[in-house]
């Protein structure tokens, strides 16, 4: 039962009936779902879909992308973006976490009926200095950017931003009670440049006039590294998670940090694929995020699910769906919103036809991956 926008009740058909009037919409066999969240995405690569074949590893992968990205017109970002927000919502996402580093999308974004939160990623390994973050980033002092609540600062990775810097974004968003995220623990390259100082990403930060000679490689792992810096904690989204030891496992689960995990991202990066069982006994929070059209060829997070039942079959599809919706809402701050079929939540629900007598899961799972799937909207100020 719904009314103004919220849940009112959930319950047998029977029951409902007799607390409430109004009218009944009636979708037929199927599913009642609550609309899916996409807690990683980089809209302004949109342009890029299909233009980066697969590839064998991530520095393969990297130098292409930035490649064809620098060669994009403003206008195919644009709409490329449009296009890929309205492709989103119709495989049923009603809330995304879109991760930029221009601040483009911000307007379309606000423009768009779609759900979002906006995470401002800032590079600078060179940055070894204080003072104020908007004198780095001037995006920061755009009219009623800094004061949204829906808006975070973003540190890109540990490869790409100095120790100096990750300080000052946390600051920046734990003063203001914003979440944060990261690139963590993606590739192999980005392990063995925190442990030698040396590799692809010293040679590409070199080629790109951003390193910084001053610089003493940790020698630890990713997370720990994180860790040292103070940037892990229940407000921070860890991305990818891919290269990732026991101790990094427990000490994530141990901060309440959330691993976004985007397989198909991984797969087509040559980056690795996700450990989920390794992931869920350590018992750390989850979500699962798209990543962008330059390393997928859509944004489907039904696909995600497929791609991870079919690598992990033992996993409940159940836990999966959890992944796509209670996960990223609660990643996101927004579990007050979205994320189940609860009274008081935002009445933004899927709806998947089935047939009876089938495997409920399996069935939910193929049909949504087939785009068999529809908004079940309510009526304003009715009950149904």
């Amino acid at each position: 039962a719904v009314s103004r926008g919220r849940i009112l009740a959930v319950g047998p058909a029977l029951e409902l009936r007799r607390r409430y009037a109004g009218k009944i919409l009636d979708h037929g066999e199927g599913a009642l779902l609550p609309g899916l969240v996409n807690a990683h995405v980089h809209l302004e690569f949109s342009a890029l879909r299909g233009k980066i074949p697969p590839q064998p590893d991530f520095p393969s992968w990297l130098t292409r992308t930035l490649a064809a990205a620098g060669a994009l017109t403003p206008e195919a970002v644009a709409a490329a973006a449009r296009e890929a927000v309205a492709e989103a919502r119709r495989t049923g996402t009603v809330l995304l976490a879109e991760v930029s580093n221009t601040g483009t999308s911000w307007s379309w974004l606000r423009n768009s009926s779609m759900e979002f939160h906006y995470f401002y990623e800032c590079l600078g390994f060179n940055m070894v200095h204080g003072g104020p973050l908007e004198e780095d980033f001037p995006f920061l002092t755009t009219g009623g950017v800094p004061g949204a609540p829906n808006f975070s600062l973003a540190a890109h990775a540990p490869y790409s931003v100095s120790p100096e810097l990750f300080r000052r974004l946390s600051a920046w968003n734990r003063r203001r009670g914003r979440g944060q995220s990261v690139h963590l623990a993606e590739s192999p390259e980005e392990t063995r440049f925190l442990a030698t100082g040396n590799g692809f990403f010293r040679e590409l930060l070199q080629s790109r006039g951003r390193w910084h000679e001053a610089f003493v490689p940790p020698g630890c792992s990713p997370v720990s590294y994180m860790e040292h810096l103070g940037f892990l904690g229940p407000e921070t989204l860890a991305v990818h998670g891919l290269q990732l030891t026991g101790a990094d496992k427990t000490l994530l689960a141990r901060r309440g940090t959330t691993v976004v995990l985007c397989p198909r991202s991984n797969l087509h990066t040559g980056a690795g694929f996700p450990d989920l069982p390794g992931l869920l006994a350590a018992g750390i929070p989850m979500a699962l995020g798209t990543d962008s059209l330059a390393s997928n060829r859509d944004l489907s997070l039904w696909q995600e699910m497929v791609v991870l039942h079919d690598h992990y079959p033992d996993v409940p599809i159940s836990r999966l769906l959890d992944l796509a919706t209670l996960g990223g809402a609660e990643a996101l701050g927004r579990a007050g919103d979205f994320g189940t079929l609860t009274p008081g939540k935002r009445a933004a629900l899927l709806f998947v036809p089935l047939q009876e007598g089938g495997d409920f899961w399996e069935e939910l799972l193929r049909a949504g991956a087939a785009g068999k799937l529809s908004w079940a909207r309510e009526q304003e100020n009715r009950h149904g």
